[in-house]
């Protein structure tokens, strides 16, 4: 048993592979970070819709979220408001701008991802998905 039998050994290559079709296809056209579209498109699919869902989401700090929706509202690709019920709560939304970017940059990025996955037979490409769900699923809970 060597180094190429360890899972997160592969999983960080296969990663280096991903990263790399990301910069192509969403970094460099888009000037769009990982995070910043990972933020942009939980908020488009309606997953996280606050500051506080973001933060668990992202497993990161609110004040770390809160620098990054700092760098999207002043690009104008966010708007954030006041709770209706809890004032402390921030409500996130996209603009029309924010929206259009969003999905020109997936539209991109499953181009890119589905060159990357083009080795793979569409049963291993969805076995593939299954089985990164369901690590990432019971590392979750």
């Amino acid at each position: 048993m060597g180094i190429a039998d360890i899972l997160g050994y592969q999983i960080t290559r296969a990663n280096l592979v991903a990263l790399a079709h990301f910069e192509r296809a969403v970094t460099t056209p888009f000037k769009l970070r990982k995070v910043e579209f990972t933020i942009l498109q939980l908020i488009h699919e309606g997953l996280c819709t606050t500051l506080s869902q973001l933060s668990k989401e992202l497993q990161m700090t609110p004040p770390s979220v809160s620098v990054w929706l700092d760098k999207l509202t002043a690009r104008r690709l966010l708007r954030r408001s006041k709770g209706d019920i809890d004032g402390r709560t921030q409500n996130l939304q996209l603009t029309e701008t924010g929206t259009q970017l969003t999905e020109r940059a997936q539209e991109a990025l499953l181009t890119s991802e589905q060159q990357l996955m083009a080795v793979l037979s569409p049963g291993e490409r969805v076995l593939l998905l299954e089985i990164l769900h369901k690590l990432c699923a019971k590392q979750a809970s």
